[in-house]
């Protein structure tokens, strides 16, 4: 497949994360999903067809659950019915392979021994890496490096803080690639997500208030959905993971 599909440059994903802080959600989710969405939708015309990349679906037995199920919701049934025909058809080349030499070493005292030892360990190999699982962590590299560089200016520092903020695991990915690249990088990505996270955690503080039977009548607002947003911080976006 062609690297334009899955490969944004630093000023795309800028306005992109830009226009994801004024979404609800992790910011960083919300930019991998499109990138994720974005192979998708070329996958079923030019991954398809393409024989080299094909074989390699087959060395890695596919998809990973989340994207094969992802891929059928678009429209993907066709596709993955031939993909997986040839995953079955090499796996069971591989059992008979085995078979045959099961059956070749049994034929000796040593065979047989050899044969016992190894049979409770052997299982159908489950493949390499998903090639949507390397798509996705290609673009939080990417993505997480240019939110660092980007939270050096003012404007996206104050974007930031008025958003979700970032989802357990981004952050730790964020915070690990400022430690070993630039610490510099580190503080504002700390003052902004922590005040994201209070800001969660007072609307949720709020919404557990507003569910006493004693303010059960007070006007409710963008709290009664902060449970959510509470979720989206701990476990991220919907569709990533």
């Amino acid at each position: 497949m062609k690297k334009g599909s899955k490969v944004g440059s630093p000023s795309q994903d800028a306005d992109s994360l830009r226009a994801a802080m004024e979404r609800e959600g992790c910011p960083v989710c919300t930019v991998v999903l499109k990138s994720i969405e974005r192979y998708m939708d070329t996958w079923q015309y030019e991954g398809f067809t393409d024989v080299e990349h094909r074989q390699k679906l087959i060395v890695s037995r596919g998809f990973c659950p989340l994207h094969t199920w992802q891929l059928v919701q678009h429209n993907n049934a066709l596709q993955l019915a031939v993909i997986y025909r040839e995953v079955l058809t090499d796996i069971l080349a591989n059992l008979d392979a085995e078979q045959r030499n099961s059956a070749s070493e049994s034929r000796s005292l040593w065979g047989r021994r050899r044969h016992r030892e190894n049979s409770a360990g052997q299982s159908v190999p489950t493949g390499e890496t998903c090639p949507l699982c390397r798509v996705r962590s290609d673009a939080e590299q990417r993505i997480i490096g240019t939110l660092l560089q980007q939270l050096q200016v003012e404007e996206m520092r104050a974007l930031m803080c008025r958003s979700t903020g970032l989802c357990l695991e981004h952050f730790n990915q964020a915070r690990s690639q400022a430690e070993s690249g630039d610490p510099g990088q580190l503080r504002p990505l700390l003052e902004c997500q922590r005040i994201c996270m209070q800001q969660v955690l007072d609307e949720v503080q709020e919404l557990l208030r507003k569910h006493d039977y004693r303010f059960a009548n007070e006007p409710q607002g963008n709290e009664m959905t902060s449970w959510r947003r509470a979720a989206e911080l701990c476990v991220g976006n919907p569709g990533v993971r």
